[in-house]
């Protein structure tokens, strides 16, 4: 079950994980981070022991959970879930997630630590967008497709070339097979709100998190890790625009301007995600009615 952000998915989420056999698995790339409660709008711990949430709080901010990463986790929970003869549903807003879960994703090779910190190296001690010419050496045709400075797509294409001695744009040639689509009856939800009302919510949530104590949080954050300016956190909307406001760059009026704007941006990129996806099932206004009926006319068949 996906939808923009603020549009009520985990308390919809609950309100069926309260009355039928299912297991709740978050899918949220800000979620799955310790310490990122506030500005990633996390349940509470309360609502976390009372309805757990399968992927939140298992990655540490020292780390990097990735796509694949997210994949591998997935697929682990669904045979477990399946095991218990309980069904595996899926929440949240990271679109790139559910794409690559859906469609499957290509097997790659793992991090090789060494090789990227000698890539640091080499970022850190030559011109800008260095990197981006070694790649663009190597394998054009994917260098064009993303941004001169986008260090961790540029890092790890030249990691996978490294390792494997094959491009990365070679390797997107092929077709996936391990996309959940191809294994298992897959159902799709989408909870459809009006603009005015996602709207609304957004505002009236990031009044709460500033309330809560975001600043203090983020700061708390940048204090505890040395977060490196490739981290996911770092781009993530309401915690970008608050990095930026503690370094200075703009005062706190101008600071929930900012954070009300990227949020709403945020929700029309995910309203426009849904409108060119693969078919699923529309909760328009946030009906649950056809996500519940779909779920004991699954249960009435295991």
């Amino acid at each position: 079950m996906f939808g923009p952000t603020a549009s009520g998915k985990t308390d919809m989420a609950v309100r069926v994980l309260k009355d039928y056999p299912v297991e709740l698995i978050s899918v949220d790339s800000v979620m799955v981070y310790k310490d990122c409660d506030i500005g990633s709008a996390k349940p509470s711990n309360e609502v976390l022991r009372k309805y757990p949430h399968h992927l939140v709080n298992i990655e540490s901010l020292e780390n990097i959970f990735t796509v694949s990463d997210f994949c591998k986790e997935s697929l682990k929970l669904i045979d477990k879930i399946h095991d218990n003869e309980k069904i595996p549903l899926f929440v949240g807003g990271s679109m790139m997630y559910f794409k690559s879960l859906f469609h499957g994703i290509h097997d790659l090779p793992g991090k090789d630590h060494d090789y990227r910190e000698e890539l640091n190296h080499l970022k850190n001690n030559n011109p800008k967008n260095y990197l981006y010419s070694l790649l663009k050496n190597i394998d054009s045709v994917y260098a064009n497709q993303i941004e001169e400075n986008d260090h961790i797509r540029i890092i790890r294409a030249l990691e996978i070339y490294k390792q494997s001695n094959i491009k990365l744009s070679d390797i997107f040639k092929e077709t996936p097979k391990n996309g959940i689509k191809n294994n298992f009856d897959v159902h799709q939800f989408g909870i459809h709100l009006g603009r005015d009302i996602i709207h609304e919510r957004i505002k009236t949530r990031l009044i709460e998190m500033f309330d809560q104590g975001l600043i203090e949080e983020t700061i708390n954050i940048l204090a505890k890790f040395q977060i490196s300016n490739d981290h996911p956190f770092r781009k993530a909307v309401n915690y970008k625009q608050t990095i930026e406001f503690i370094d200075g760059k703009y005062p706190k009026e101008i600071l929930i301007d900012k954070s009300l704007y990227a949020s709403r941006q945020l929700a029309k990129r995910q309203d426009t995600w849904m409108r060119g996806w693969v078919e699923y099932t529309k909760l328009i206004d946030g009906d649950k009615k056809p996500l519940i009926n779909i779920v004991k006319n699954t249960i009435s068949s295991l």
